[in-house]
């Protein structure tokens, strides 16, 4: 060291400098590799959003002030919001006789009048139903089904002055690999689980040869997730970070554990007016 300049000494230091940050990097990477899933999914998992707050002045003359600010939100809270916003929106479907209950399936608000969309496999006609909802326990009746339906009706019987919060539906055709989800189930109160999009079932559709502007497409059938095990009932929901329904676990034709019928199903069968029209039909 005696025997080096002062701009020598400074590349050297230079030099240690480069190889600590590298070493440094290592290390980090090496670390975060091995630690616990939950410690990592913290770290990935956070988000950022920036919110513009405008705020007017009390002076026609001046310009409007316009505050931005980054607001952190983690997954948790996103999670909790989502929770929270459906809750209101899911309904416990119980077989009564006599004075007994026995669990059937969870069910979707599907109206403001408190219809109810449940798995058909569970429903049948003659027994007699009655619902959970947030607000208290009503008499159903079952309204809709068919053999080769996958989805059933039900609702309230008699006079209902009550109004209900319809289930908001998200774009389960535009969801990807990997995309954060939550399952939303439990027979007795609401029971919460986390993961992600793990595959996709597929279906091609060719174009109509009819129609010079039509283009072939790929339909989505089945959303495979990570959220699996025995506490997923039939008529679970599978949400998305932003609190809107991506599909629903409805039994008739899904084999995969942790698999979710595609909420544009659903949609559809709502937009077909079956759900409003047709009345019991087995």
């Amino acid at each position: 060291m005696d025997d080096l300049n002062a701009q020598q000494i400074v590349l050297l230091t230079l030099l240690v400098s480069f190889v600590t940050s590298i070493a440094t990097g290592i290390t980090t990477v090496s670390l975060l590799e091995k630690a616990p899933e939950p410690i990592t999914q913290t770290i990935n998992r956070v988000v950022e959003k920036t919110v513009e707050r405008v705020i007017e002045t009390d002076d026609g003359d001046k310009p409007v002030e316009k505050i931005v600010e980054t607001v952190v939100v983690n997954a948790e809270d996103l999670t909790i919001d989502a929770v929270q916003k459906n809750s209101d929106s899911l309904v416990r479907i119980y077989t009564k006789s006599g004075g007994n209950k026995a669990f059937v399936s969870m069910g979707i608000v599907i109206s403001g009048g408190g219809d109810i969309l449940a798995d058909a496999a569970g429903l049948f006609k003659g027994a007699t139903y009655v619902g959970v909802y947030s607000t208290g326990e009503k008499d159903l009746e079952l309204f809709f089904r068919e053999s080769n339906n996958p989805f059933a009706v039900l609702k309230i019987k008699g006079e209902n002055t009550e109004t209900f919060v319809p289930a908001a539906f998200g774009d389960s055709q535009g969801v990807k690999l990997g995309q954060s989800v939550i399952a939303l189930s439990g027979q007795s109160s609401n029971y919460v689980l986390t993961g992600i999009i793990t595959s996709l079932d597929k279906a091609e559709i060719p174009a109509d040869p009819a129609d010079p502007n039509s283009q072939p497409s790929t339909l989505i059938k089945t959303i495979n997730t990570s959220v699996t095990g025995p506490e997923i009932l039939t008529g679970s929901v599978l949400l998305n970070l932003k609190g809107e329904i991506l599909g629903a676990r409805i039994n008739t034709g899904l084999v995969k554990s942790g698999a979710f019928l595609p909420s544009a199903d659903i949609k559809s069968f709502i937009s077909s007016g079956l759900a409003e029209n047709s009345g019991e039909t087995e």
